[in-house]
């Protein structure tokens, strides 16, 4: 009985496998950019988002802005920077001169004996409509301050570049439990 089950069972299933009617679904082809069912967002937003892939070389001038602080390379840092910049973190909001940030950053940065940036992922975008380009990078940052303890946090930096300069830095870190 069993044979008999399996002889009728093998011409079936080859006959679905070698099917290819329209309404089947095929993964090996699959067209990410076909139309999706309209999402309702809990939340209205000012503008829509019209967002694409950005050019990677935007990413190179995010992260070497970031490898300048992290060897305490101000020079570096200040050649990719803006005239005019923008920095934002936790009780920081500054709006000045590429001479003024890179002389706050520098005081803050030589409070510390060490900074070690592990880099965990990086993205590059560009506004279609508005033109806005901005880098977004994400890193685990580990600091000694001077005769202190060692202590890390997990940060993400929103990058404006414009011109091929920093021109904004929104930088948000959440610290990390000890273990």
């Amino acid at each position: 009985m069993m044979k008999k089950f399996f002889l009728l069972l093998v011409p079936a299933s080859l006959l679905l496998a070698c099917n290819n009617e329209t309404g089947t679904i095929d993964n090996t082809n699959s067209d990410t950019t076909a139309a999706k069912a309209p999402v309702n967002l809990p939340y209205a937003v000012d503008r829509t988002p019209d967002w694409e892939t950005g050019d990677q070389g935007h990413v190179a001038i995010a992260m070497n802005t970031l490898k300048g602080y992290e060897q305490n390379d101000m020079a570096a840092v200040a050649s990719n920077l803006a005239d005019s910049v923008e920095f934002y973190a936790d009780g920081v909001s500054f709006k000045g001169t590429k001479d003024s940030l890179v002389q706050m950053m520098s005081s803050y940065r030589n409070s510390y004996d060490t900074v070690r940036i592990r880099m965990i992922d990086y993205e590059s975008v560009k506004s279609k409509g508005r033109g806005d380009e901005w880098v977004g990078l994400w890193y685990t940052e580990t600091v000694t301050p001077k005769g202190g303890k060692t202590d890390s946090a997990m940060t993400m930096d929103d990058i404006k570049i414009v011109n091929g300069k920093v021109a904004i830095i929104d930088s948000k870190m959440r610290k990390l439990v000890s273990k």
